[in-house]
């Protein structure tokens, strides 16, 4: 058998149940199980023939077991992996599906899409290659047209749903007390929602104190919570005042700004992440 010098397949490799079941860490009754209950065999496999499994193969068999960890019933997982089956789509497809399903108010269908995203993609993928730019492309609309706001709600509001439905395992106690909010008088949670399922997914908690959080809201919050890190989200510039950092810079926290409306230029003592890949990097290191 090839293999990438991470253990992972390499392309047009072939795989033995035996060798999948070792790669993935189960047994191979498990495997058969999969197959006979959920119909998760190799695409292209005939019966009465060894089983032998293509790298999509792995890959799809690894995210089941990615959701069983996650917290899911195999039986739901497989529905996930299921619905996922048919491979890779282009960014451009999803995101132009989101769009359309959006634009019809289609709440169900954008939580159907989501969903498919989320379990092929994981959070950090689907936030920055779909999520984000089908936001973008909404907003640029609505900047055009300010009455399709119900546009940008249907969306937003799927994507908060979907989000908040990913399983979260139980977090791991030795990973950091992480404090998520919004500045006062910003109101867009939506990129912490993200954050948050991020972080669950490395099993990593983080309380959730949500939109427009009064800065002496926010000191008692950590001085109650006593978190090793605040992040604090900001969109706009004029929510994001040096008011909020200058209360925090009493407390033994470690204060993270994230948002377009902070300034890209360094305040002492303070990190800055540009980006959700950034923020998950940094905050379970």
């Amino acid at each position: 058998m090839a293999a990438a010098p991470d253990g992972a397949p390499s392309p047009g490799s072939a795989w033995t149940a035996g060798q999948v079941a070792q790669h993935l860490g189960v047994s191979e009754s498990t495997l058969r199980t999969w197959h006979r209950r959920y119909g998760l065999d190799p695409d292209g496999s005939q019966a009465g023939r060894y089983r032998r499994y293509r790298p999509e193969d792995v890959a799809r068999l690894r995210r089941m077991l990615d959701l069983i960890g996650l917290g899911m019933l195999a039986s739901e997982a497989a529905r996930v992996v299921q619905s996922a089956a048919p491979g890779a789509i282009p960014a451009d497809q999803e995101i132009a599906d989101l769009i359309g399903a959006a634009r019809a108010l289609d709440t169900d269908r954008c939580r159907a899409l989501l969903d498919g995203v989320l379990a092929r993609s994981g959070v950090v993928d689907a936030w920055e290659l779909v999520c984000r730019p089908a936001l973008a492309a909404v907003d640029a609309e609505q900047r055009q047209d300010p009455d399709c706001v119900d546009i940008e709600h249907t969306l937003s509001w799927a994507i908060l749903t979907a989000l908040a439905g990913l399983p979260r395992p139980p977090a791991d106690p030795a990973t950091p007390r992480i404090l998520l909010a919004c500045t006062d008088g910003e109101q867009h949670t939506l990129p912490l929602a993200a954050l948050a399922a991020a972080l669950a997914e490395h099993r990593v908690a983080a309380r959730m104190l949500g939109a427009a959080s009064p800065t002496p809201s926010l000191v008692r919050a950590v001085r109650q919570a006593r978190p090793d890190t605040i992040v604090l989200w900001a969109q706009r510039p004029e929510t994001a005042g040096a008011r909020v950092l200058d209360a925090l810079g009493a407390c033994q926290v470690q204060v993270v700004t994230a948002g377009p409306g902070w300034p890209s230029s360094p305040v002492p003592g303070v990190r800055r992440v540009a980006a959700l890949p950034e923020a998950v990097a940094l905050l379970t290191r």
